[in-house]
């Protein structure tokens, strides 16, 4: 393979500042999941109400994936919904079956529904008035494990931030990597790409077993068939392919490798994590697995060496 530049590389300082409104959200989430809620049945719904919905959108007549609901606990004003959805539902009495009209975003997480009008047939079957606990010292010690709230802020402020880090990294690394195998030549050979491409499909159908939704639910609300799944799974492979030729081309051009305590003590982070002795654990690990791990480590290691010589913008 030819190795593009990889020293040098330009990129933008990301900002992992954490907003006090960031905060403030967690906070109001934690204050709707605890609060009381009344049960409304002499006035139509305004905003601020639950509404329990149930709904169906279609458009040009045909169902939109993912549009249909039933007992669907809605909190009006809360911009759950598109622009003008819960804004249409005040007003209506429970047992109401009415139409609400609106324009699909232009991003759109459904490709073909991007900016089309659709119309939802709904249905309230009840309003409820949800009255919640003054976010004080008295909430955080009733549903936190701090004492104060503003303890329980800091709390979630650093993990927010961690949050931030972590999501902030993996942009970056990839944007890089991205840079470096545009400016490379790298092989793809097909039989490898074809064994992680069928990995990577069948994480993803065990992942979606494990959150309880089907595969025929699943392609209903992303409209997607197994077809573009599984070519998604292949471009996914050439592309975890194409990144690792990158980062073991870099970790052997400027040597760079685990260290035998470095590796010991990897093997004895994951012990911790299984609740093993180091030494035990490292018993019923294979060759195979052993290597993995330094094998990890040192692209790792060859991600770094790329940082450390990012020219920052």
């Amino acid at each position: 393979m030819k190795l593009g530049t990889y020293k040098g590389l330009r990129a933008a300082r990301p900002d992992i500042t954490v907003k006090e409104q960031e905060v403030d959200k967690v906070l109001k989430n934690k204050q709707r999941e605890n609060s009381i809620v009344y049960t409304i049945d002499d006035r139509p719904a305004e905003m601020g109400d639950q509404a329990v919905l149930d709904f169906e959108a279609s458009c040009g007549g045909a169902p939109v994936p993912g549009g249909k609901g039933r007992n669907y606990p809605l909190l009006l004003g809360s911009h759950t919904f598109v622009k003008g959805f819960e804004d249409a539902i005040a007003g209506h009495q429970i047992g109401d079956r009415f139409e609400i009209c609106v324009t699909f975003p232009e991003d759109y997480r459904i490709p073909a529904f991007c900016g089309k009008n659709v119309v939802y047939q709904i249905y309230l079957k009840a309003l409820q008035k949800p009255e919640y606990q003054e976010l004080n010292d008295d909430f955080a010690r009733d549903f936190s494990e701090y004492d104060t709230l503003e303890d329980w802020r800091s709390a979630i402020r650093e993990d927010l931030a961690e949050r931030h880090e972590t999501s902030a990294y993996q942009r970056l690394t990839k944007e890089l990597l991205e840079q470096i195998i545009a400016n490379s030549d790298i092989p793809v050979d097909a039989g490898l790409k074809q064994e992680l491409s069928e990995e990577l499909y069948e994480d993803f159908l065990w992942d979606l077993e494990d959150s309880g939704m089907t595969f025929e639910k699943y392609c209903r609300r992303t409209g997607k068939n197994k077809k573009q799944i599984r070519a998604e799974k292949e471009a996914e492979a050439e592309q975890i392919i194409r990144q690792q030729s990158v980062l073991h081309a870099i970790a052997n051009r400027e040597h760079l490798a685990a260290s035998d305590e470095e590796l010991a003590g990897e093997i004895a982070v994951m012990a911790a994590e299984e609740g093993e002795a180091p030494e035990a654990f490292a018993d019923m690990l294979g060759d195979e697995e052993i290597d993995a791990i330094a094998d990890r480590l040192q692209m790792e290691k060859a991600m770094e060496f790329i940082l450390e010589h990012v020219i920052w913008e």
